[in-house]
Order: structure tokens, then sequence, then C-alpha cells
């Protein structure tokens, strides 16, 4: 089997932590905006906050920055972990599939 098919050294959680932290201000839009959404009975969505946060306009409100090499601001492979982290750390009802870094007490 490839590497590219195994889950060593992979940690979708801890990419959502490490975008997190590079960028603040965003983050608390996803919160905010998630919250918003639930006390408007609107189930949240990351993927629509994702569409969001790759409007120019919006990304240049939230302090959003491409790293060196980056193609987007928002890639799509964040929508379900940081999902999972707004449901972690704020009790946030997002749906999501199962997957393995559901049993995972921390992020590495």
């Amino acid at each position: 089997m490839s590497d590219q098919l195994t889950f060593i050294g992979v940690d979708p959680l801890g990419d959502a932590v490490d975008w997190k932290r590079r960028h603040p201000e965003a983050y608390r839009a996803l919160v905010l905006w998630a919250k918003e959404d639930v006390k408007n009975g609107v189930r949240p969505s990351m993927d629509a906050y994702g569409h969001l946060l790759r409007r120019p306009h919006m990304a240049a409100k939230l302090g959003l920055t491409r790293r060196t090499g980056e193609p987007v601001l928002f890639n799509d492979h964040l929508t379900s972990s940081l999902a999972r982290l707004l449901r972690r750390e704020h009790g946030i009802p997002f749906v999501t599939r199962q997957a393995r870094s559901d049993c995972w007490s921390v992020a590495s």
C-alpha cells in the first residue's frame, strides 16, 4: 500500500489547531457565525463558512494571509477538522461523519 493511503503522520485535528493558532480572528469569526446560526435555528455549516473565508474582502477583514506556497486562504481539507474542533471547544452541534480523530483526546 502506498504511504499516501495511510494515516501515519496525519493529524487532521492538529491541522485545525494549527490553523486556529495562525488565524485567531478568522477562528473567532467561525465561532461567532456558528453560534449565531444555532441561536437562529440554523444548522451550522463549516462548508458555508469556508466559502465566506475564501472571499477576498472577508479574508482581508479577518486578517487571513497565505503561507508561502499555499494556493488558497482556506483549504477544503480543514472543514471537517474545524467543525470537530468547534464542537469540542464550544459545544457547537456540527454534524460530521465518524473519523479516527473523534476518539483522540487531544490533537498532536
